[in-house]
């Protein structure tokens, strides 16, 4: 490692000495021009709008530099690796903000007790969003080395995510997987456990049951492959079993793939005590040589198996997006297969509201035409299905809400719910309502719109930021202020303002249509009015110098409402 690092600082120095010495060969020292700042953009989107990452081998960090770093740094910051599994042979290091002054500051990622022959890596620039490339994990940790030179820094990083890469050693060749209309019924390897051969059995062998069951109330839905049964008391009270249909084989594989998968289809089960009164909740699964079964207490299971649970019923449901196809001689009525009797309706308008958001006349047209009743009376009220292809208005004074903050149709055939006319996602959505006529400002409050009269501006949660009394030259800090979702705009409130005018900044920045935008910017002594006010949920500030003269800096209070 000793002539690695040797090595990595005879390059940075030859470098730095050459860019020394250009600039000597000009006649002026290496600095930002006067009135020259870094204008790079806000080092994070909001979190909400992110892309999600496979976190299977990927674990959270947090290592971070001073932010902006200081000149004349050479400073190790050393990134854990403790949390990684045994079988982790390489690590990559994920830098949410890295930002440099160009080609003069460097960060390094060092692997501690590398082979001579493996290089470090270093960045200069701004390189957010950045992987590091792969290193051998040679040791529980991994330094990361910020230089700087004698003048301009910048924001520094900061690293949050470290992916793994490995698998256990001398594994034997096996299959994994399973032919089709076969589900595999190994359990998961453990992380750093050898792949499990594949145990594979006919989809159509399997069987799946769940029984309520208090008293006479005992019922039973049952799936033997693809034929689904229905146990229930008969007129005498004894069971009788009705063949309703058929099952999506498909998802009842993956109901018995997951129990495999977890380990539950392998284990002993477990008998819960019950209390009085309550009903028996049994889930039974048989799959190959496997028979186990699940009893408790209705919503006493584990959240594991009661998650097999929702979705094994979600099979014997036969409309929407269920599993289930309703035989010969049943009919599907509120997403149960009933047997079929006909459609003979009265002629009475008794209106009820069918799935889909179509009205019917009564109770009795809706199961005619294999409808599930909403509710009583016509279509349109809170909660109904609005807009779509047939273009479902809402009832009286009722909007079409399709997505948050959103009440006109994004497009011809889009969807909505219908919503009450005081709905509202944020204030804003309360604009144009009839309130009482004192001054005051809109409120969005569990959804509903509120006239708040009076002074309605809160503290933003961690809303302080100040610089330094003088702050120093060739600075750019940034402030992250990400305010509560039924905010509808920001204010700034300045107890301090004095900076170089015309060259020393408070910049504000906000998220609008997909990207940052600059929207205001303060300078000498003119800093932020009360009445300055900023709509969105998502910005951050800047204080950002040039290369001289400073002044006694910056303290602002950020509020909303």
């Amino acid at each position: 490692m000793a002539r690695a690092y040797q090595m990595q600082k005879l390059r940075l120095a030859g470098f730095m000495f050459a860019a020394a010495a250009l600039a000597a060969c000009d006649g002026v020292a290496k600095e930002d021009a006067k009135g020259q700042v870094d204008e790079s953009q806000p080092p994070a989107i909001p979190t909400e709008l992110g892309k999600a990452d496979d976190a299977s081998k990927t674990i959270a960090t947090n290592v971070q530099s001073p932010h902006p770093y200081a000149n004349g740094v050479n400073k190790v910051f050393p990134v854990s690796l403790a949390a990684l599994p045994s079988c982790a042979k390489t690590a990559r290091l994920h830098f949410k903000v890295l930002r440099t002054e160009r080609d003069y500051d460097f960060v390094t990622v060092e692997p501690v007790n590398a082979p001579v022959n493996e290089p470090f890596e270093d960045f200069t620039g701004d390189r957010d969003d950045t992987w590091s490339g792969w290193f051998g994990i040679h040791a529980p940790s991994v330094n990361v080395r910020l230089e700087s030179d004698s003048s301009i820094t910048r924001h520094g990083f900061e690293i949050d995510k470290i992916e793994w890469a490995g698998t256990p050693a001398n594994c034997p060749a096996v299959a994994t997987t399973c032919a089709a209309g076969r589900v595999n019924l190994a359990k998961r390897p453990g992380t750093c456990e050898c792949p499990a051969a594949a145990i594979c059995e006919p989809i159509a062998n399997l069987e799946v049951w769940h029984q309520l069951a208090r008293g006479f109330n005992n019922t039973t839905k049952r799936a033997n492959g693809p034929v689904a049964t229905f146990t229930h008391p008969g007129p005498a009270d004894g069971p009788e079993t009705d063949t309703v249909g058929s099952v999506d084989t498909v998802r009842l594989a993956a109901i018995v793939r997951r129990a495999a998968e977890l380990g539950l289809l392998q284990g002993a089960g477990y008998n819960k005590p019950v209390a009085a009164g309550t009903f028996y909740d049994r889930l039974g699964i048989k799959a190959g040589a496997y028979e186990v079964s699940f009893l408790a207490g209705q919503g006493t299971h584990t959240p594991e198996v009661q998650n097999l649970i929702n979705d094994f019923e979600a099979l014997f449901t036969c409309e929407g997006t269920g599993g289930l196809t309703c035989g010969t001689g049943y009919t599907c009525e509120d997403g149960s297969c009933i047997v079929d009797q006909g459609c003979f309706c009265p002629a009475v308008y008794a209106p009820v509201c069918g799935t889909g958001g179509q009205t019917f006349s009564n109770g009795c047209a809706a199961a005619c035409a294999n409808a599930a009743v909403v509710h009583d009376g016509e279509c349109g009220i809170p909660g109904d299905t609005c807009g779509t292809m047939l273009g479902l208005p809402c009832a009286a004074d009722n909007k079409c809400r399709y997505q948050a903050s959103t009440f006109t149709a994004p497009w011809p055939d889009a969807g909505g719910t219908c919503v009450a006319p005081n709905y509202c996602d944020a204030p804003a959505d309360c604009n144009g309502l009839p309130h009482i006529a004192v001054p005051g400002a809109w409120a969005c409050q569990a959804n509903q719109c509120a006239w708040t009269t009076g002074s309605t501006w809160k503290p933003v949660t961690n809303g302080h930021f100040q610089t330094a009394s003088p702050y120093a030259n060739n600075t750019s800090v940034w402030h992250q202020l990400y305010l509560p979702a039924e905010a509808q705009l920001l204010r700034l409130s300045a107890t301090r303002f004095r900076t170089e005018a015309g060259y020393d900044k408070l910049e504000v920045w906000t998220w609008k249509n997909g990207a940052w935008t600059l929207v205001r910017m303060y300078s000498g002594t003119a800093g932020p009015r009360l009445t300055d006010e900023f709509p969105g949920v998502y910005h951050y500030l800047r204080f950002v110098s040039d290369s001289s003269v400073t002044d006694q800096g910056v303290s602002v209070d950020a509020q909303w409402r």
